[in-house]
């Protein structure tokens, strides 16, 4: 059984109490991989059919030690992984940042298990869980891609007290995209694959093939094909909006929106959309021709001069995968926020 949606009210008391429990728990925190800074910490999650189970969380430190600077927490797309930042992640180190990577369950490297239920609520305490095993206190941003953008957000609201704010790349909008119509269909899917164990095989079979042939994410396996359309399944999309509104209430939180003009999952109109609800944004457009550098600078002469707290820039070229290719741009985006961040303390 699905736990209703949360209000952001709910969502703030739900952490609180959280936080406070896991105070009590082990900061059991392991090497999992020293050369690729990973790290392993053990995560209590509501379970469909127990009340409560464990399952081990793999994540990325990149400084353990902590860093004055600040702390870029990044939460990746479905199916995805720490990896999805890997061009960003290095040119954040290089400027002295923190970089802590979310591996959300059951896509590989953290744990799996039937009990997954793989909704918003679940993910936002599995992420949740890590930042305060980690004691993340202060001086953190939030850096989320496509299906990662929605967890991102309401990791940013309920964190409003030790974050400065976040940077969402392709984020999944208000509208069911092209990739989530009909939703039934989904929904119809997961209902089989959970309850009907002769479909597994069969259906893992042909979403390993449908995600690698025809969407072109490389899988390793049919079971992380489920895993994503199961939580494709249940994004927030319009339920989004009072999250939004949360950050346009707080002027200490700076935003970062970057979409695509080429989007083969998502509909650029559904971008802009979404981009449009921040309050009091400015809006930058990089095209084919266009340098992309002076943008940078822009977008950076935005946060760091005049003070705008709200930036959403179209890259028209690019495909569902910016991070990938513009990471100069938003590794320089982020770090003018970090400068800005600290401007406004001071004010």
């Amino acid at each position: 059984m699905l736990r209703p949606f949360l209000s952001c009210s709910r969502l703030l008391q739900g952490c609180t109490e959280a936080a406070a429990q896991r105070a009590s728990l082990s900061t059991d925190i392991r090497v999992f991989d020293a050369a690729q800074k990973l790290f392993v910490t053990p995560v209590e999650l509501h379970g469909k059919r127990v009340k409560r189970f464990t399952i081990d969380a793999v994540f990325q430190d990149t400084n353990s030690a902590g860093s004055s600077k600040g702390t870029v927490v990044s939460v990746h797309g479905s199916p995805g992984s720490h990896k999805d930042f890997k061009y960003i992640t290095p040119l954040l180190e290089s400027q002295g940042y923190r970089v802590v990577g979310i591996n959300y369950p059951g896509f590989a490297l953290s744990g799996d298990s039937d009990e997954l239920q793989h909704h918003n609520e679940e993910r936002t305490l599995f992420a949740q869980t890590i930042i305060d095993r980690l004691n993340l206190r202060e001086n953190v941003l939030f850096l989320g891609h496509s299906r990662g953008s929605e967890n991102a957000l309401r990791l940013t609201v309920a964190n409003q007290d030790k974050s400065i704010g976040m940077a969402l790349i392709a984020p999944t909008g208000f509208t069911l995209h092209k990739t989530l119509r009909p939703m039934s269909r989904l929904r119809r899917i997961r209902h089989f694959y959970e309850n009907y164990p002769i479909t597994r095989r069969p259906l893992e079979t042909f979403f390993y093939h449908f995600y690698n042939r025809v969407i072109g994410l490389r899988l390793r396996h049919g079971r992380t094909a489920l895993t994503a359309l199961k939580t494709m399944s249940l994004c927030d999309i319009e339920k989004q909006k009072p999250f939004v509104d949360e950050i346009n209430k707080n002027d200490k939180l700076l935003a970062l929106v970057c979409y695509s003009g080429r989007d083969h999952l998502i509909e650029t109109e559904i971008s802009a959309g979404f981009a449009a609800a921040f309050k009091d944004r400015v809006h930058f457009v990089l095209g084919k021709t266009g340098d992309e550098q002076a943008v940078t600078e822009e977008i950076v002469k935005a946060f760091k001069v005049d003070d705008k707290r709200r930036v959403t820039v179209e890259l028209t070229d690019d495909n569902h995968f910016s991070q990938a290719k513009r990471p100069k741009l938003i590794a320089a985006s982020i770090d003018a926020m970090f400068d800005a961040a600290k401007k406004f303390d001071k004010k």
